[in-house]
């Protein structure tokens, strides 16, 4: 028996094999151990049909320096396992990676600095700046503000992070 997954592992959406548990099972149960045919690691699918781990939101992005990617990872995980407000925190954390990696800017600077920096760069047209800086707002808000990011919320942060991910490091990779 397999189910369609999205592996949390790899990223791939995968048909997981059924490894262990169901009606097979000794005693019978209703969880169940899958394995991913393409990185080989495991995840457990629960009666109630979810599957844990969960796989992280947003995309896998080339060319990432490591401590962007290490910090990519940790924005998609923490939404993963609805730590809404961490997601948007370390989403605000990536902006300011990206300006120090490739807009030169110097570390513990006001963070609208760090925006600035990208802007003069033009790694942010200014017509994006709005939406990069809503980013930086959102990281604000989730840090130093009592309510809760909200899973829309941390998604749209999610995607505009994903988006100028792409278009500062993987883009470019793609011409020789």
């Amino acid at each position: 028996m397999v189910f369609s997954i999205t592996c949390a592992h790899c990223s791939h959406a995968v048909a997981a094999e059924v490894m262990a548990g169901g009606a097979s099972a000794r005693p019978p149960t209703s969880v169940l151990w899958l394995q991913c045919p393409n990185c080989g690691d495991g995840s457990v699918r629960t009666a109630d049909g979810g599957v844990y781990p969960p796989a992280p939101a947003g995309g896998t992005v080339t060319g990432l320096p490591a401590d962007v990617e290490r910090a990519w990872r940790e924005a998609r995980t923490a939404h993963a396992v609805a730590a809404y407000t961490a997601s948007e925190i370390m989403c605000r954390k990536i902006l300011m990676h990206v300006a120090v990696d490739v807009a030169g800017s110097q570390p513990n600077k006001k963070f609208a600095e760090y925006i600035n920096d990208l802007e003069a760069s033009g790694y942010i047209t200014t017509g994006l700046k709005p939406t990069i800086n809503s980013v930086r707002e959102r990281g604000n808000t989730a840090n130093h503000e009592l309510p809760a990011s909200t899973e829309q919320e941390a998604l749209t942060t999610l995607t505009i992070t994903e988006y100028l991910l792409r278009g500062t490091y993987e883009l470019p990779g793609l011409v020789p």
